[in-house]
């Protein structure tokens, strides 16, 4: 089972809508190495900057999604065409405190979160 961080664009994508009435979502994969059993951990872009949820992949590389979320598609323009995706499983909701960028920082982090990257025991 691998960690991975990936990041999410509020201005897009309404994720905390999303979790908060359907639990399971589909995300575009754009790294084939993403396994069913791994976890996800969504980092939130500005204005907020940190990890805010924790997620389980049950399953990867969909053709195209399965489960109806476009009401929390707020720009849906970068993601209508995307053609490989991953179902994942709300686990946990992080006060955005605990791992805020600076934090992952002082904990190891180097440049910034801009694509799906393994955690290497930034979060626990």
């Amino acid at each position: 089972m691998e960690q991975w961080i990936i990041p999410c664009n509020i201005k897009y994508y309404d994720v905390e809508g999303a979790f908060k009435k359907l639990r399971r979502i589909d995300w575009k994969q754009s790294n084939k190495s993403i396994e069913v059993g791994d976890e996800i951990f969504i980092y939130i872009t500005k204005p907020i900057q940190a990890i805010k949820y924790k997620c389980k992949v049950n399953k990867v590389n969909l053709e195209s999604v399965e489960i109806d979320d476009s009401e929390f598609v707020l720009d849906g323009e970068p993601y209508e065409s995307y053609g490989n995706h991953m179902e994942l499983e709300f686990v946990e909701e992080f006060d955005t405190t605990k791992y805020s960028l600076q934090v992952l920082r002082e904990k190891g982090l180097k440049g910034n979160i801009q694509g799906p990257m393994r955690a290497n025991g930034l979060v626990k």
